[in-house]
């Protein structure tokens, strides 16, 4: 009859042969793994970051022009001139609560994808203006887009990358942001 134990006792270098051997596994998954199209579809979401960013400083060069232009209609007074800066964070706010129920009604790349009506008539609002009340509607609107891409797309990201990218790629969404800010500028 034979005596000998079923399991032997561990020794310290089996596991630290197999967490070696699983970190080998996992950086050769992610160098076979073909990522372009995970890196497009990140790249289509954050653009809506990218525009939340441009929508974000847009008052900053429009102001003075409003405040010193010639046309009566597009004339902003100095009580008008918060208001222009501070409805964009009304309309983000709308966003980020209405975000909760679309996202889970329609899921995160539909709500992305619905993002882009408000943000598309906003901005179509703000540059065939007619008036100053065109513009604090576009501010509106665009400010609804950037509270839901805001809030979806970080979400949406994580959802669809997998580990060894993941944190670089939730980066993406306020890198965004900032390059629409910083074009913004640049044009202006």
């Amino acid at each position: 009859m034979d005596t000998r134990p079923l399991l032997r006792t561990p020794r310290t270098s089996d596991y630290q042969s197999v967490g070696k051997t699983l970190r080998e596994a996992e950086k050769n998954y992610v160098k076979t793994l073909d990522n372009r199209k995970m890196f497009l579809a990140v790249f289509s979401a954050v653009l809506g970051n990218f525009t939340f960013g441009y929508a974000l400083v847009y008052p900053s060069p429009v102001i003075p022009v409003l405040e010193h232009g010639t046309d009566p209609t597009m004339h902003i007074t100095e009580a008008e001139t918060p208001w222009f800066g501070s409805v964009f964070a009304l309309g983000t706010c709308f966003g980020g609560l209405s975000s909760m129920f679309l996202n889970d009604w329609l899921g995160r790349k539909l709500s992305i994808m619905f993002s882009a009506l408000p943000a598309a008539i906003g901005f179509l609002l703000m540059g065939s203006a007619q008036h100053i009340s065109m513009l604090l509607l576009g501010r509106i609107l665009t400010g609804l887009a950037g509270g839901l891409t805001s809030s979806s797309i970080p979400v949406y990201i994580s959802e669809i990358s997998h580990a060894g990218v993941r944190g670089a790629l939730g980066a993406c969404p306020q890198l965004m942001a900032v390059c629409g800010a910083l074009v913004l500028y640049a044009l202006s």
